[in-house]
C-alpha cells in the first residue's frame, strides 16, 4: 500500500531557477552572434535561439515570481483609510463587519512559516539589483515585530476581510500589549457601529483621550452628534451625571450590586453577607418612604446610622395604618422624652416612642418586613456594627467623595447643576453613545469599583430586555466595550457574557495578558470559565507565554512538512582490498504543529493581528489609521 504525500512548496528557498535561467539567456545570446555576424547556415541557429529564449523566459517567469513573493515578505507601509472610505465598504456589504485587509490563514501558510524561520532574514532576500529595479527600500518599511508574517500570504492580491454580524454577536477577546494596535482595533469596529445606529458604551479604566475622540468623531460623521455623552471623574464639568443605581428589578438586586465590589475570596464569608444585609435593609427602608436609593443614601444611613431613617419609616407606617397616630402616641413620645422608656438605640425622643409602640403594640400579623429588617440594624449593637461594615463604608466613600458624589447620585431638584442626568436605560432607548472613563491610573481601586457598579447596572437592563423585551426593541444592538477588562470583571459582566446575546447585547473585552485575569479572577480555571464565552479570539501581538498558549490552542493544529538529510561514510578491508563507501539518503515526513506557532504571536508588528473566528475561519489581517475628513 503506497501512502501519497502533499506535494512539498519551499517558497523561502534560493532562486536555483536563475542558474537555468542564465544558462539559456546566455546560449540565446550566443545562437543572436552566431546568426548576425557568421556565414553559418541562420536556419537551425534560428530555431535553437529561439527554443533557447522561450526556455530563458520560462525561467525568469518562475525566478521573479519567487523573487517577487520575497518582496512581499517586507510587509506593506503604515495604512491610512478616509472614513468615507469605511462607509462605502459597510454599503457594499451591510449585513458584515469589515475587519481590515488581509487573508484567510491556511496549512500552506503553516508551512512557509516554518521554512522561513529556518532561515536568517537576509538569507530570503532577493538580490540587491533586483531590490533597486523594484525600488524597494527595506529601512523604509516597518521594523516593529516581522512583517513577512503577513507577507506569507501576499502571493495574491490582499484582499478586504468582511466577517458576518451574526458571527460578532457571540462576544470578542482581544489579546495585544501596549502599542500593539487595541485603539486601532476599537476605532475600526467602533465606528462601524456608530454608522449603523447601533447603541455603544465604551469602558476605559485608564481614560484614553483618543478613544474618546473616536467616537465623538464617529458620532458627527454618522450625523448623530447629539448621541456622544462622556461621563469621567476627572472631568465632571463636561460630564454627565449618571445613576447606576437606578435600574434594578428587584430590590436585592441593589444590595447583590454593592456586595459584588467589596473584596472577598469566594463572595459568601460573614463580612460580605452583612454588608449585603445592611445594604439591603437601608434600601428597602428608602424604598418603602417613596425615595430611590443612591449612593449617596445608602452612604448617608449606613455610614452616619440608620436611626434617621428608621424614625422615617416608622413615621411612614404609622401615617400608613394607624389612625390619629400624632395623638396616640403623644404620652408615649413624652416618656421618652423624661428617659421613662427602655430602649438600647440612641436616637430622638420620638424614634424611641415610635419603636416602643411598634414592638410593644403592633400585632406580628400588622407588621412589616421593611421595618423589621432595618430596625433589627438600628437595635445592634453600634460598635459592632461599625466593625462588620468596616470594608462596605469605605467603598461607599469612594464612590461619593467630593465631586463624584454628585456625579453618581444627581439629584434633579438642583437647579444649579445643569448636568444632564442619565441612566443605563435611558442612554440604551435613546440611541446614546456613552464613553465611560474611570480614571484608574490615578485611583485604581475606585475606577475598578465604579466601571464594576455601572456594569451590574447594564446587567440589570439586559435582563430586563431579555425578559420582556418586544421583537423590535431586541434589534437594537448594544455594543459594549471594555478596556483592559481584567480591572473591572465582575459578576455582572459574566451575566452579561453568558446571557447578553439574547438582550441584544454584544460585548468586546481588551486585555493585555490571559495572568491579568488570573490574578483578578484568583485562579486559571475561573478565568478561563469567563474568557469562554467570548467566542471570537482576536490576538495582537503579545510577548507573554502563557497567554501565546491560551490563544494558540484556540486556533488547533495541523500537518507540516520535513526534510531530513542523512550522509555517510566508511571503509571496509576484506580479501579482495578496500572497499569505500558513501551513503546519502533524504525523506520527508509530515509531523503535527499548531497552526499559528505561539512564537508568532511576539513577533507581528503593529496593527497586525491573527483572529479565529466563530465558525472555525482564521484570519491573518492589518488594520489602517481612520482619516476623519
Amino acid at each position: 500500500m503506497s501512502i501519497a504525500l502533499r506535494r512539498f512548496e519551499n517558497s523561502v528557498r534560493p532562486a536555483y531557477e536563475a542558474i537555468a535561467a542564465v544558462c539559456w539567456t546566455s546560449a540565446t545570446l550566443v545562437m543572436v552572434v552566431i546568426i548576425l555576424f557568421t556565414s553559418l547556415p541562420k536556419a537551425a541557429f534560428v530555431w535553437m535561439a529561439g527554443i533557447s529564449a522561450l526556455l530563458a523566459s520560462w525561467r525568469w517567469y518562475q525566478v521573479t515570481k519567487l523573487w517577487d513573493f520575497k518582496l512581499k515578505l517586507f510587509g506593506q507601509s503604515f495604512a491610512y483609510m478616509k472614513a468615507s472610505v469605511l462607509m462605502k465598504l459597510m454599503g457594499c456589504s451591510p449585513s458584515d463587519l469589515w475587519m481590515g485587509f488581509g487573508f484567510d490563514w491556511t496549512p500552506v501558510h503553516t508551512q512557509r512559516a516554518l521554512d522561513i524561520r529556518k532561515r536568517a532574514d537576509n538569507e530570503i532576500l532577493p538580490p540587491a539589483w533586483y531590490l533597486k529595479l523594484k525600488g524597494a527600500n527595506r529601512a523604509k518599511q516597518q521594523v516593529v515585530g516581522k512583517p513577512w508574517i503577513h507577507g506569507l500570504g501576499l502571493d495574491e492580491k490582499e484582499k478586504h476581510i468582511f466577517v458576518p454580524l451574526a458571527s460578532i454577536e457571540g462576544h470578542n477577546l482581544v489579546f495585544g500589549t501596549t502599542g500593539a494596535g487595541k485603539t486601532r482595533l476599537f476605532e475600526t469596529l467602533i465606528t462601524q457601529d456608530i454608522m449603523r445606529g447601533d447603541v455603544v458604551v465604551i469602558i476605559d479604566p485608564k481614560g484614553d483621550k483618543e478613544l474618546r475622540d473616536i467616537a465623538m468623531a464617529a458620532c458627527k460623521m454618522a450625523g448623530r452628534p447629539n448621541a456622544f455623552v462622556e461621563f469621567h471623574p476627572a472631568f465632571p464639568s463636561r460630564s454627565i451625571r449618571l445613576d447606576p443605581l437606578k435600574n434594578w428589578n428587584n430590590a436585592t438586586e441593589i444590595a447583590s450590586r454593592i456586595a459584588a465590589l467589596m473584596p472577598s475570596e469566594s463572595g459568601s464569608d460573614s463580612f460580605t453577607q452583612m454588608a449585603w444585609k445592611a445594604v439591603h435593609v437601608v434600601s428597602e427602608g428608602l424604598i418603602y418612604v417613596d425615595q430611590m436609593p443612591n449612593l449617596m443614601r445608602l452612604r448617608r444611613f449606613i455610614e452616619g446610622g440608620p436611626e434617621g431613617l428608621m424614625e422615617e419609616v416608622l413615621r411612614t407606617y404609622l401615617t400608613r395604618n394607624v389612625d390619629r397616630w400624632q395623638t396616640l402616641l403623644a404620652p408615649v413620645v413624652q416618656r421618652a422624652r423624661d428617659g421613662k422608656l427602655p430602649s438600647k438605640m440612641a436616637g430622638t425622643a420620638e424614634l424611641i416612642a415610635y419603636v416602643y409602640y411598634y414592638k410593644h403594640e403592633v400585632p406580628e400579623s400588622r407588621r412589616e418586613p421593611s421595618v423589621d429588617g432595618l430596625l433589627s440594624m438600628v437595635e445592634h449593637n453600634r460598635e459592632h456594627l461599625g466593625k462588620i461594615l468596616a470594608s462596605l463604608v469605605p467603598l461607599l466613600v469612594m464612590l461619593t467623595a467630593g465631586e463624584l458624589g454628585k456625579m453618581l447620585s444627581p439629584d434633579a431638584n438642583d437647579m444649579a447643576d445643569t448636568r444632564s442626568i442619565f441612566d443605563t436605560k435611558k442612554i440604551v432607548n435613546g440611541g446614546h453613545v456613552l464613553y465611560l472613563g474611570l480614571d484608574s491610573l490615578s485611583n485604581a481601586t475606585v475606577g475598578s469599583a465604579l466601571g464594576s457598579v455601572i456594569l451590574a447596572d447594564f446587567a440589570a437592563v439586559a435582563g430586563e430586555r431579555y425578559n420582556y423585551g418586544t421583537e423590535q426593541e431586541l434589534k437594537q444592538k448594544i455594543k459594549l466595550y471594555v478596556d483592559e477588562a481584567a480591572e473591572v470583571v465582575n459578576l455582572p459582566l459574566i451575566q452579561i457574557l453568558n446571557k447578553g446575546r439574547g438582550a441584544g447585547f454584544v460585548a468586546t473585552l481588551a486585555a493585555q495578558t490571559l495572568p491579568d485575569f488570573i490574578a483578578r479572577m484568583g485562579d486559571e480555571a475561573r478565568a478561563r470559565q469567563i474568557l469562554g464565552n467570548c467566542n471570537n479570539l482576536i490576538a495582537l501581538r503579545t510577548k507573554d507565554r502563557q497567554t501565546q498558549d491560551f490563544v494558540v490552542e484556540t486556533f488547533g493544529t495541523t500537518h507540516v512538512q520535513t526534510i531530513s538529510r542523512s550522509i555517510g561514510s566508511g571503509q571496509q578491508t576484506d580479501n579482495a582490498g578496500m572497499d569505500y563507501r558513501n551513503q546519502t539518503s533524504q525523506s520527508l515526513q509530515e509531523t503535527e504543529a499548531e497552526i499559528f506557532a505561539p512564537e508568532l504571536l511576539g513577533m507581528l508588528p503593529n496593527l497586525h493581528y491573527i483572529a479565529f473566528m466563530s465558525g472555525g475561519r482564521l484570519i491573518k489581517g492589518r488594520l489602517p489609521k481612520l482619516l476623519n475628513e
